[in-house]
């Protein structure tokens, strides 16, 4: 039984560090988030729509606002469409007027972990609206 009290003591430890931690990094990110906010809130909201409208493509204004809450609350505040067009035919278009950002792996893996992806597409079938195909990313790549 000593054992098992011993186990216990441990847990409860283990729990109460982990609490302790967590509570100290929901401390830093509120401070950095206030940081950031103070930062970037001395644009008017019209510049900051001006930096969007001219750096940002519509596929990218998605994964901007997930960044941070100072820009998914901007892109929201703007009235921003956040979707992404992954379809065959919208990623020709873009390869096609060299307009096409490369991204790196991570973005991929972004991709993979935040929207569903569903398999192969057969030609003549019928497309799931806003699905992500695989061919579309490999496409895409």
């Amino acid at each position: 039984n000593a054992r098992v009290a011993m186990k216990a003591q441990g847990n409860k430890a283990v729990r109460e560090a982990t609490e302790s931690l967590l509570k100290a990094l929901r401390s830093v990110c509120a401070d950095l988030e206030a940081a950031n906010h103070k930062l970037l809130g001395k644009l008017p909201p019209e510049l900051w729509s001006k930096i969007v409208d001219e750096n940002v493509r519509q596929n990218d204004l998605l994964a901007l606002s997930m960044t941070c809450r100072f820009f998914g609350d901007t892109t929201k505040d703007l009235g921003m469409k956040l979707e992404m067009d992954l379809n065959f035919d919208s990623l020709f278009e873009l390869r096609r007027s060299g307009k096409m950002t490369p991204h790196s792996f991570g973005w991929f893996r972004w991709v993979f972990d935040t929207l569903k992806i569903l398999p192969g597409y057969k030609w003549g079938s019928k497309r799931v609206k806003g699905a992500v195909y695989e061919a579309d990313l490999v496409h895409y790549a």
